[in-house]
């Protein structure tokens, strides 16, 4: 694993143009690692394009450079650099630039990733990417500037649960306390990722939480965000991050399930569970991914038609599997 580490720092000091992306729907382990390169290669003196499919969420807008991120098409270049994603189709439209590059990074953690990089950083179970950037930066020895370890602290609190995961390490730990050694404030970045919530997010998260249904016995919880509960409430899908916890958050659900329509008839599904209790494959089972209690995809269809389809492949998958061993 080494080796990959050198040989991409060695990209990152050879070669001059590049983009950056990670996935659609991006949350704050994707922003504070695309942003965290971003900044070091400005610094390396190359020029540097960071696109998304989709805006950067309000609450990580906070973070330094998050307003040079462009949703638009820009020319491929020499380098393409994925974070965070398991495939290059996760990056939605952006792929088609990044398979245009000459050579392609890959850094990831998930276990489900299918290595299309020229050169392949996967670390699977690592807490973040964000520690995996760390890692890279360390290799490059350039130093961490403050506003990188800002968002590497940011991309590791997010995607650690605030250090609640299983994922979570004793070297995580490490790498977040050197993070706050060099500058960085956590009560800053608490502050502006969950206390920072407009009214017209309350509005939408109130009007989600009365959707909520508990079913297969209790095992499993969903909750539902319409076109029509943005247009009344006035909010916006980037005012939806961390709303995927709360059904799981409820006593006894082993999985819980957030539905939010993003255009006529389609929807982002996001999937979180306790530990022991893998949702990756229900991703992988409708083309997403993710982690095995973080997992998500996207897909068109009737709602009602849909939840069923999902409850009845964690069914499968999860529950029916446990009642199995449990009775043996």
């Amino acid at each position: 694993m080494s080796d990959a580490y050198k040989a991409i720092a060695e990209i990152f000091r050879s070669k001059g143009t590049f983009v950056v992306t990670s996935h659609i729907d991006p949350d704050g382990d994707a922003i504070g690692c695309i942003l965290t390169i971003y900044s070091v290669l400005k610094r390396l003196g190359k020029s540097v394009n960071v696109v998304l499919e989709d805006r950067v969420p309000l609450n990580f807008s906070f973070l330094k450079g998050s307003d040079e991120v462009v949703c638009e098409h820009v020319e491929p270049c020499e380098v393409g650099i994925v974070v965070d994603a398991a495939a290059v189709e996760r990056t939605g439209w952006v792929k088609d630039i990044i398979l245009a590059c000459e050579v392609i990074v890959n850094i990831d953690h998930h276990r489900s990733n299918d290595y299309f990089g020229t050169y392949n950083l996967v670390v699977e179970g690592t807490g973040a990417c964000g520690e995996i950037i760390y890692k890279l930066l360390v290799e490059i020895g350039e130093g961490i500037a403050l506003e990188e370890a800002e968002a590497l602290f940011v991309a590791i609190l997010s995607d650690t649960g605030c250090f609640r995961f299983p994922t979570t390490t004793a070297e995580t730990m490490r790498i977040a306390a050197h993070l706050l050694d060099l500058g960085v404030r956590p009560y800053r970045a608490a502050s502006e990722i969950f206390w920072n919530r407009s009214p017209k997010a309350l509005m939408l998260l109130s009007n989600a939480l009365g959707t909520i249904e508990i079913t297969n016995d209790g095992a499993v919880a969903s909750m539902e965000i319409t076109r029509e509960m943005y247009e009344s409430t006035g909010a916006s899908p980037r005012d939806t991050e961390g709303f995927a916890n709360y059904p799981r958050s409820i006593r006894d659900v082993l999985v819980g399930i957030l539905f939010r329509e993003v255009d006529d008839g389609v929807y982002r599904v996001s999937l979180r569970s306790r530990e022991g209790y893998p949702v990756d494959g229900i991703a992988k089972a409708f083309g997403g991914g993710g982690h095995p209690t973080a997992a998500g995809f996207r897909v068109k269809g009737e709602l009602e038609s849909l939840k069923q389809d999902v409850r009845r492949e964690i069914d499968s998958q999860i529950l029916q599997p446990h009642r199995i061993s449990d009775t043996q």
